[in-house]
């Protein structure tokens, strides 16, 4: 990823995407928390997607995301906020936004820049299959053809969980579990979620040449990044996706 500008810093992903294709990170640098269910300062909150509007096409429609499985497309005909975990449009210019602070945040485009999405996935939106409800909506496109950003979040050393996690995976995804390792305390086991989320991709048909997973984990990074596990009075990073 590359710093494209300062006061506050935003970062961009490093992918084999088309050249209509932006993206944009936000990171904590400065007190840059866009998320306004957080119990921040609203005129804070406020100012600071201001600022990120500035160098933005258009003002991004915001998801209230609950871990679902809920895909939606780009429209600013409703004045409500959709109920959803990820967004896409074929649209030049609408940016899709997923709001993080340790979960995954997924970009998706093909090689032609026909289309953008972007996918909020914790551990509950990959069991529960938020990959793949939202590569079911773009499946006029060839998945071959298709690139996929996986952005920054926790790491499988910091991200530990119980036994009824692994549990569902053993029951919803057995071929999954092996991305799960033993945790520091007994009953306890380190997920490992951008694996995760690589595998649903590859068993897509995404080709793995097209997948970047880079492993920048939000925890380890409290100078850069949001993260809930270290703070659950956190705020969130967004990552953003539009094409030119």
């Amino acid at each position: 990823m590359l710093m494209i500008t300062n006061q506050p810093i935003f970062l961009q992903a490093m992918w084999n995407a088309p050249a209509n294709i932006r993206t944009c990170i936000t990171t904590s640098v400065n007190d840059f928390n866009i998320a306004s269910h957080v119990n921040d300062d609203p005129l804070k909150v406020a100012s600071n997607r201001v600022k990120l509007d500035e160098i933005l096409p258009a003002s991004p429609l915001w998801l209230n995301q609950t871990h679902s499985t809920e895909a939606v497309r780009y429209s600013t005909s409703s004045s409500s906020t959709p109920n959803a975990d990820a967004i896409y449009s074929e649209e030049v210019g609408k940016p899709c936004l997923v709001m993080t602070a340790d979960c995954l945040p997924i970009l998706l485009t093909n090689q032609r820049g026909d289309f953008v999405a972007a996918i909020h996935a914790g551990w509950r939106g990959l069991i529960n299959g938020i990959i793949e409800k939202t590569i079911a909506q773009l499946n006029k496109y060839d998945a071959k053809q298709m690139v996929a950003f996986i952005g920054p979040a926790i790491c499988q050393k910091c991200f530990e969980v119980d036994d009824s996690v692994l549990s569902e995976f053993k029951e919803k995804d057995t071929e999954s579990t092996q991305y799960f390792a033993a945790g520091l305390q007994s009953g306890k086991f380190q997920a490992d979620l951008r694996k995760i989320a690589e595998l649903k991709l590859l068993r897509l048909g995404l080709l793995s040449e097209n997948i970047s997973n880079q492993n920048i984990c939000t925890k380890c990074n409290p100078q850069w990044f949001y993260s809930y596990r270290a703070n659950s009075n956190t705020g969130r990073i967004a990552t953003l996706i539009w094409k030119e």
